[in-house]
């Protein structure tokens, strides 16, 4: 130990000199180093059965409950969509990320600039409370606020879309069943009709028809309910996140941390001096024992 205490006190001015110049260069560099500013959304996932006509027209109580918020899937399918081409294209286009990005349009790799460009800004996560967290960063705070506000708001539609595509799908097969419903029940009380017209003292075949009537009729309203239930839900557009936070221009700067820059410089190079002196000085030793030797 006294021995590097005694090498290090030797080259003191030269390792003060490094640390002086590494502190000096580090604190020029943290300013010229351009800001960057760091926007966040809280949001929760909806659970995708709230939309589901079951759950907005129960008709009896008791029924299994329905929680409002999403579970492990409905999250990591959001984050999939978070990087989806379908979101990417919106977002360069909406906010002119080329221009934004400062990326080159007449490069034939453009495309994968400026989308490489986006992935290096935006993230999304999960917290440990079980939401979703979306980040921009970005040098302009208000940039950064309004790109994470439209991606989350543009995330929402494709995500309703998608949950609601079946459901457009369904709208045919309703309507196909509803109007062999209201044929069949037509047909019924037709013959009915005729069959009390016809033969009026015939009272058990008017008994059993007018059974069957009476039952088809149910028939062709239970799926006109369904029908009626399925049309409500799509015409109402119902959001499929709970945004906890929006996201507003950040107060503060998220990067670069100046201080942190100035004394990690200075540390790794007082570190670095000091490995330098001692194989400096080791080496000095083997070169001055070997021309003894000789």
């Amino acid at each position: 130990m006294e021995e590097l205490l005694s090498i290090l006190y030797r080259w003191r001015r030269q390792i003060i000199i490094l640390c002086g110049i590494a502190a000096i260069g580090s604190a020029i560099i943290s300013l010229v180093v351009p800001e960057i500013y760091t926007s966040k959304v809280t949001f929760m996932v909806a659970n995708p059965y709230m939309m589901e006509r079951g759950s907005l027209f129960q008709r009896q109580a008791g029924e299994t409950p329905v929680y409002l918020f999403g579970g492990e899937y409905e999250m990591n399918r959001l984050i999939s969509l978070s990087q989806s081409r379908t979101l990417q294209d919106y977002v360069i286009q909406k906010f002119n990320l080329y221009a934004h990005y400062e990326i080159d349009t007449t490069d034939e790799y453009k495309d994968y600039n400026v989308r490489e460009a986006l992935e290096s800004h935006f993230s999304i996560l999960k917290t440990p409370e079980g939401m979703l967290l979306a980040q921009v960063e970005d040098k302009d705070k208000h940039f950064a606020a309004d790109l994470a506000n439209g991606i989350v708001k543009k995330l929402d539609e494709i995500n309703y879309d998608l949950n609601t595509q079946k459901k457009h799908d369904l709208t045919k097969v309703y309507e196909q069943q509803l109007e062999a419903k209201q044929i069949t029940f037509l047909q019924l009380k037709d013959s009915l009709l005729q069959m009390v017209k016809n033969n009026p003292r015939d009272t058990v075949s008017s008994k059993l028809l007018s059974s069957m009537v009476k039952d088809a009729l149910g028939e062709y309203n239970n799926i006109k309910g369904i029908y009626a239930d399925h049309q409500a839900s799509l015409q109402n557009k119902v959001s499929t996140l709970y945004i906890v936070e929006t996201a507003t221009p950040a107060i503060r700067r998220t990067s670069p941390v100046r201080w942190l820059m100035v004394v990690s410089s200075t540390l790794l190079a007082f570190f670095a001096g000091v490995l330098g002196v001692l194989l400096l000085e080791r080496y000095k030793s083997f070169r001055l024992n070997l021309a003894k030797e000789q």
